[in-house]
């Protein structure tokens, strides 16, 4: 059965990572542009992340390099305004044109001054802290993420001293905390900029829903082979680099984490998966924050497990609490998943 003090937490977070809809929309404004423009390009996040942050105004997104349907109506946009065609351009309703990147920024600065974020009361940021918290530290006592970190401090306690599972423990978590974070800024700044965030945010929250559902059904069913877990291949090449790693420096360990945290994200990755999705499209500098604390949090109980074995915790106990929960964690982690995805495919129909 699933703790009351995981219950709870679950249930702030579905409520705090809800998307809200809108309660009205005025005539949408048009945004023409063509991937592969440059200035398209860096002026397409700008103007996702403003429509994020103001969902009383409806944007529409004419991609040019969708057919001749899509050139001519952007030509008739244009004539109607008396203008050059020219991109990428804005056509905020009437006869009205903002065409250029500076000048769109511009633009929404002054309709952000004089409507600010969301003034209707419509909806908030569809992540909070509360949200990434919570998920982070659903996602950081996955089974695997600890059944790696116990044959890891299992090695370590075995030839070396308290100091050396501090440091070379610390440098394994600070590994996984980095290459996590790196693979969550590529993938939102690579799809900002790619003008795909709809697409993502179908493709993630359809994933997550799926990875919930089977780690729902390994749980209730009992059935492990239901779940993501690590590869064959991938547990026999992390046994590889444990049997090397207790003669190892510091150096050795943070590369160690991050070639784990490659091998085990397929098993880890759908709570990430989900809040990528919500964060996809929007500014970077609003991401940055929230995908630095996610990862805080996802390796805090790696952190602590490491400083409490270094203090005389067995790590064989580590595994026994990992082996005892493991049908809750299961659950609490499906629950997550399908709520994530749930709120991602709310944010793309929406």
């Amino acid at each position: 059965m699933i703790s009351a003090r995981a219950a709870s937490l679950l249930i702030l977070l579905v409520l705090a990572a809800a998307v809200p809809v809108a309660a009205g929309t005025s005539d949408a404004w048009i945004f023409a542009y063509r991937p592969g423009c440059g200035d398209c390009d860096r002026t397409l996040p700008v103007v996702q992340a403003w429509q994020t942050n103001h969902t009383a105004q409806a944007i529409e997104y004419l991609d040019l390099n969708a057919g001749p349907d899509a050139v001519l109506r952007f030509t008739d946009l244009a004539n109607r305004t008396g203008t050059l065609p020219h991109i990428p351009a804005l056509f905020p309703g009437g006869d009205r044109v903002v065409m250029g990147g500076t000048e769109i920024r511009a633009f929404l600065e002054n309709a952000t001054a004089a409507a600010p974020a969301n003034a209707t009361g419509t909806a908030p940021p569809p992540l909070t802290p509360l949200a990434i918290v919570g998920a982070g530290l659903v996602d950081g006592i996955n089974p695997c993420a600890f059944a790696v970190l116990a044959l890891l401090l299992g090695a370590l306690t075995a030839t070396g001293t308290r100091r050396r599972v501090l440091v070379f423990g610390g440098a394994y978590t600070l590994g996984v905390f980095a290459c996590y974070l790196a693979a969550g800024l590529g993938i939102v700044a690579v799809v900002g900029a790619s003008g795909f965030a709809p697409a993502f945010r179908l493709a993630a929250g359809t994933v997550a829903i799926v990875l919930g559902v089977a780690v729902l059904a390994a749980a209730v069913l009992q059935r492990r082979e239901l779940a993501p877990a690590i590869t064959a291949r991938g547990r026999e090449r992390i046994a590889g680099w444990l049997e090397k790693a207790p003669a190892a420096g510091p150096i050795v360990a943070l590369a160690l984490g991050i070639g784990v945290a490659l091998v085990e994200l397929p098993c880890t990755g759908g709570v990430y998966l989900g809040v990528l999705g919500l964060l996809a499209g929007g500014a970077m500098a609003d991401a940055l924050p929230l995908l630095v604390l996610y990862n805080l949090c996802f390796v805090l109980p790696l952190a602590l497990i490491v400083g409490a074995v270094a203090l005389g915790l067995s790590p064989s106990a580590v595994d026994e609490w990992r082996g005892a929960r493991r049908r809750a964690v299961l659950g609490v982690s499906g629950l997550v998943m399908v709520a994530l995805g749930a709120a991602v495919l709310a944010q793309a129909l929406l």
